[in-house]
């Protein structure tokens, strides 16, 4: 052993006093220190570990927050009231959403606050931006959009419907395009002094705009002013809507009668409410109702003759689901409604063909089809607005699956409608417009209507929050059911 190891053992054994036997035990301050140092620390690591650790807020936050792996802090705050409030609202809701949102976020106009109708199509209808108002505001709620961005869209657009040109200077034309806000026909082509006002779509077009301003006030005055350019004289008469249609060879415009039971008492009860008196269009029992037998099912139908009234009488989901949704329900309208679900689910019982149809675009000829439980004298035609019959090209259609499914959550039917469609999405763009039957695949196409209408049903399945109710003069607020959650 080597004097340096002796040393050290010498310096770190206790010493014994060999004359007593005993161990003798010296005091080392420098032992002392170490234990109040010792002591310091572990007491700050414990109060760092209580200031630190997670509270249940931010428990909940972080839950919130899984919706998106890269939420920021203002979407992590909307995201925790959402996950607060509606622990139903699941990731496989959220999911739907976002697919729906990508179609906005990729058709958005920035010069005039439209969006394309169709994908990459710069044209738009006033029943196309309504769609895209409820879109917008299911993102806001659903923690898509923030609530700057929110803001600049809704009043870019409205900026845009406050000076864009009316159809003779009555209401707005039934196109625009998107990068413009000019008037157009139908194939995108300027059309200067435009071609007609659709009743309807104005409707789609009010009854986003009091939503709207309901669940943002100060919205409304824009609304308000929008609607104020309108001349509704010439649109509502006999107790009915009318549209106006510019003729080509005489260059004049033309009044007809619009709508067909279904679309027809949805616009009606939409003006009726804003005081306009269109008492027999919004009346399911008006003179010109009918019922027909489907499956051992009432179905209303429209009884005018397309052959003598120039106008289909197809009857779709699209008029009832969005009643259902905006409008105060009646037990008059839900029986009616509950018929329109229940044939679709026999249907599919009886043929094996999951079914749920409406009228959609087409990713091929002839582009746009009505899918009717009803239309012309016959149950289940898929046909033109021209009267040309395409069944090979009848499809599932996505908006009217998901409104099926989420409007009668608790039926076994919305379960096998949603497993049908759940797949039919581009991840890039949106949800396509169907599945054909025939076993063509996807419909393809990919519209604002759809993607709009998927997120309209989304945001209803928080706490029926589009419902208008009876309030409807002006576009005075409502009590708001949702919106503090999404300041």
């Amino acid at each position: 052993m080597d004097n340096h190891q002796s040393r050290a053992e010498e310096t770190f054994l206790p010493h014994e006093d060999h004359a007593s036997g005993k161990v003798q035990k010296k005091n080392y301050p420098w032992m002392f220190l170490w234990a109040i140092l010792f002591a310091l620390l572990l007491g700050v690591g414990i109060a760092l570990l209580v200031i630190l650790w997670p509270t249940s807020e931010q428990q909940q936050l972080n839950t919130g927050c899984g919706y998106f792996s890269n939420a920021d802090n203002e979407r992590c705050a909307c995201l925790t009231r959402l996950h607060q409030n509606h622990p139903d609202f699941t990731p496989d809701d959220m999911h739907y959403a976002q697919i729906a949102w990508l179609y906005f976020e990729q058709n958005y106009q920035p010069g005039t606050g439209f969006v394309n109708s169709v994908d990459g199509y710069p044209s738009t209808t006033m029943w196309d931006s309504g769609s895209v108002i409820f879109a917008t505001l299911a993102a806001r709620r659903l923690c898509l959009l923030n609530d700057t961005d929110f803001h600049q869209r809704m009043t870019n657009m409205l900026g845009t419907m406050n000076r864009m040109t009316l159809y003779d200077g009555v209401a707005p034309n039934k196109v625009y395009n998107t990068k413009t806000a000019t008037m157009t026909d139908y194939k995108n082509n300027a059309a200067p002094n435009g071609i007609g006002v659709s009743a309807i779509d104005l409707a789609r077009m009010v009854s986003a705009l009091r939503t709207l301003s309901a669940n943002y006030p100060e919205f409304s005055n824009q609304s308000e002013q929008t609607v104020q350019r309108w001349d509704f004289n010439p649109l509502i008469q006999n107790k009915q809507m009318y549209g106006l249609y510019r003729d080509p060879i005489l260059n004049e415009t033309q009044h007809f009668q619009e709508g067909r039971l279904g679309y027809e008492q949805y616009a009606g009860k939409i003006f009726k409410d804003l005081g306009l008196d269109t008492t027999q269009s919004a009346d399911y029992n008006n003179k010109y109702r009918s019922d027909v037998i489907i499956h051992d099912i009432p179905i209303a139908v429209d009884a005018r003759d397309p052959r003598k009234y120039g106008a289909y009488n197809y009857v779709v989901t699209e008029s009832y689901a969005l009643e259902a949704m905006e409008i105060k329900p009646e037990a008059e309208f839900n029986k009616l409604f509950q018929n329109i679900f229940d044939v679709q689910k026999v249907h599919a019982e009886k043929t094996g063909k999951t079914t749920a149809v409406s009228e959609d675009n087409l990713d091929r000829a002839p582009y746009f089809l009505y899918n009717s439980i009803y239309v012309a004298g016959a149950p289940w035609g898929a046909i033109t607005d021209t009267g040309i019959y395409h069944p090979e090209l009848k499809t599932l259609s996505v908006k009217a699956a998901f409104s099926l499914a989420y409007l009668y959550p608790d039926d076994s039917y919305a379960k096998q409608l949603m497993g049908a469609v759940r797949h039919a999405y581009d991840p890039d763009k949106g949800w396509y417009s169907g599945v054909y039957e025939s076993g063509l695949g996807y419909n393809r196409a990919i519209t604002g209507n759809t993607n709009g209408i998927i997120l309209e049903t989304l945001i209803h399945k928080l706490d029926d929050s589009l419902t208008l109710g009876a309030e409807s003069l002006h576009f005075s607020p409502m009590i708001d059911l949702y919106s503090a959650s999404t300041h």
